[in-house]
């Protein structure tokens, strides 16, 4: 697009800096796994978009099934279902939650005539009626999705999934409970078969399946009234089921499976490695949910994992089967910055790296650690540290390398590249067969700590030098601080040392485990089991301050004026002094073992390589803006922006048609690593102006 013609034509520029005033706070946003790591536990197609709903009040929606953008859903339980009716998105989940839309954008709670504090798990909807069900045979129906009626349902067994055939709806759920219904008020119990649970139906080529606990599959030819097994050659629990007229999909705990529906049926097992006869499989996942979309599938499940498919041009019974980014879901120990670069290590020698919080680089591992776990990561710009279980030691030094790459035009071209944090040599032979845990430096010495005591220090990260603490528990952390080293570890251990060699115990007060101490200017601070949480000016003398949980209690940083810490089961908690602390909402429930301070953004690490992150101190750079008009034959004019700045930047594009007034526009946000939206809108004024404000 052309900057100067967009811009001059329609006096932008200008507009650009004066609103830069009063942008907040953002919301959690995930920089790895992509587009999140919500756990996926429905999908649904509209007319108009898609959608998926799951953990945390999780709700994101797409044009085309690749894109995925959050929507705020106003809740932080889990979302369980979701269905389309009369354009509108209707989505249920646990507390009595049922949401409706009013665009793809917004999401409204529905109003219960009866209130219900049970979870809902199913939903469904024919031309005129939309049926929720839930816990304990709990069953409400809408007609607009804004009001919902309770109805009587005999059954008391859960109800797991809920279905319109076109003639009936069908209820299955728990202890192999199946029911039928042509108006969504009167229901009759249909002979299963089975006592296990049924978790999902699939209605296809007028079949209709059904599959549950320990591998069950139910297929019925009469829209639920009787039914028949069709074992799947699994014992395993199974959550999701669709198909297409020649074949059925099921998926669930570590499973996907293809049912081919020839003159016999027969089983193929998806996420065997053939490559002949499947070259491409799912990853070995859990599964909670799955669509079939233009005669392909895709498969949603845990940590936000979205796996398409694609059929082979030749012979279409082999499918190939992919994910729309490579996210690493390896679980991350530690996160740590040494000038501009940031490097969170985990399971399997993971090794990533970022300048701005967004986006991450997976680092290549040499060969001999591949196995090791990861559990911390420091150093300088000098030299990085990453250690692990076992005595895994590996390097990186600050040096520059050449590397050849080839242009567009086929052209070689060399390019100089720093090492810092991409080239990693393992320590050989290593110093210690303990596990490693802590790393920290302070001037020309850096000191490594770990189980049974094991102190480790080098000046160059060559030749190490073993050490041994008074204690014979694991030291986990490690901080410069003053002059000297503090450590800590079990049983409410803190050390101090001057030079990495000789230490000395300090009184914590505790003997829960601290797991992790962290020096900020004159200040150290504590944290780890039992919401354990203590401070120090000097490293001899601790205070204890009541955090209010009992949650372990993994890393803490400071943000703006601000002090964050993270734990167990997605626990953060804030606090503007250290003593006064309140507990802060995530996005997710996993746990978080790291956190770091970034040029105002709180960064969190943990299970299954989740990367959080959130805009405490708002950056109020402009956005930059390239705008074009495109003019219709019939004289509508499409207008076609693209912005540029940091990445979690939020602004509202307002419209002008005098630079007098203005009136508010949609609100959005640089969600790419990149930090650059595209976005387009119509209109028919021959003349108008646009600003970006943040926000």
């Amino acid at each position: 697009m052309n900057l100067a013609r967009g811009c001059l034509a329609l006096g932008l520029l200008a507009w650009i800096a004066p609103c830069l005033a009063m942008a907040e706070e953002g919301p959690w946003r995930w920089s790895n796994p992509q587009p999140h790591g919500n756990s996926i536990r429905a999908i649904a197609k509209g007319d108009d978009f898609s959608i998926e709903v799951g953990d945390n009040g999780s709700i994101h929606t797409s044009q085309n099934m690749v894109q995925w953008f959050p929507r705020a859903s106003g809740v932080e339980l889990t979302l369980r279902a979701a269905v389309f009716f009369k354009e509108q998105a209707i989505v249920a989940g646990d507390d009595g939650t049922l949401l409706y839309s009013e665009s793809e954008e917004q999401f409204e709670p529905g109003v219960l005539d009866k209130p219900s504090s049970g979870n809902f798990r199913a939903l469904a909807a024919s031309g005129q009626l939309i049926v929720a069900g839930g816990d304990d045979g709990t069953l409400y129906t809408s007609t607009d999705g804004r009001k919902w009626r309770r109805r009587t349902f005999k059954y008391s067994n859960h109800i797991h999934a809920l279905i319109w055939t076109g003639n009936y709806f069908v209820a299955v759920g728990e202890g192999g409970l199946v029911a039928t219904s042509t108006n969504g008020s009167s229901w009759t119990k249909r002979q299963s078969r089975t006592n296990r649970d049924l978790n999902a139906l699939a209605y296809v080529n007028k079949r209709l399946w059904t599959v549950g606990d320990d591998g069950v599959v139910l297929l019925s030819y009469n829209e639920g009234v009787s039914w028949l097994a069709a074992s799947a050659g699994t014992d395993k629990n199974l959550n999701a089921v669709t198909g297409t007229a020649s074949e059925v999909i099921v998926a669930g705990e570590n499973v996907v499976r293809k049912g081919v529906l020839d003159f016999f049926m027969y089983w193929v097992d998806l996420l065997g490695n053939d490559e002949g006869a499947n070259p491409s499989p799912p990853p070995d996942w859990t599964y909670y949910c799955a669509i079939e979309l233009d005669d392909k599938f895709l498969l949603g499940g845990r940590t936000g994992m979205l796996v398409d498919s694609v059929r082979d041009e030749e012979d279409d019974e082999y499918l190939y089967w992919f994910t729309g980014d490579d996210s690493v879901r390896n679980w991350l120990w530690d996160i740590n910055r040494v000038g501009d670069l940031m490097v969170a290590v985990g399971d399997h020698a993971t090794v990533l790296t970022s300048r701005d919080g967004a986006s991450w680089n997976l680092e290549v591992a040499p060969e001999s650690a591949t196995k090791s776990i990861l559990l911390g990561v420091g150093g300088t710009t000098n030299l990085l540290v990453a250690v692990g279980n076992h005595g895994q030691l590996l390097t990186s030094h600050n040096s520059w390398t050449n590397v050849v790459t080839k242009n567009d035009l086929g052209q070689a071209v060399t390019n100089r590249v720093n090492t810092l944090g991409v080239v990693w040599e393992a320590v050989d032979p290593k110093p210690t067969v303990n596990d490693l845990q802590g790393v920290a430096a302070l001037g020309e010495t850096w000191v490594v700590t770990g189980g049974k005591g094991t102190v480790l220090t080098t000046s160059d990260g060559k030749k190490w030098n073993k050490h041994q603490a008074p204690t014979t528990g694991i030291l986990t952390s490690v901080e410069a601080f003053k002059g000297r080293f503090v450590a800590t570890g079990e049983d409410g251990v803190i050390l101090t040392s001057p030079n990495g060699a000789d230490w000395t115990g300090q009184t914590s007060g505790t003997a829960e485990w601290i797991y992790r101490v962290r020096a900020f200017d004159g200040q150290l601070v504590a944290v780890g089991q039992a919401g354990t949480l203590l401070t120090s000016t000097d490293g001899d003398t601790w205070a204890r301050r009541e955090s209010g949980t009992g949650q372990w209690l993994n890393d803490v940083t400071r943000v703006g004026d601000a002090w964050y810490v993270v734990g167990a089961n997605g626990t953060v908690l804030t606090s503007p002094d250290l003593e006064s602390w309140q507990a802060k909402g995530t996005i997710t429930g996993l746990s978080l073992y790291g956190a770091l301070a970034n040029d105002g953004q709180l960064l969190a690490v943990g299970l299954e390589g989740i990367i959080l992150r959130k805009q405490i101190v708002p950056r109020s750079s402009p956005i930059l803006i390239l705008w074009e008009r495109a003019v219709a034959a019939d004289g509508e004019i499409t207008n076609n922006f693209g912005f540029r700045g940091f990445p979690g930047q939020r602004f509202s594009l307002d419209r002008s048609p005098d630079l007098k007034t203005w009136e508010p526009g949609p609100n959005l946000e640089l969600l790419d690593g990149s930090g650059v939206l595209e976005y387009s809108n119509t209109t028919r004024a021959a003349r108008e102006f646009y600003r970006a404000k943040l926000r």
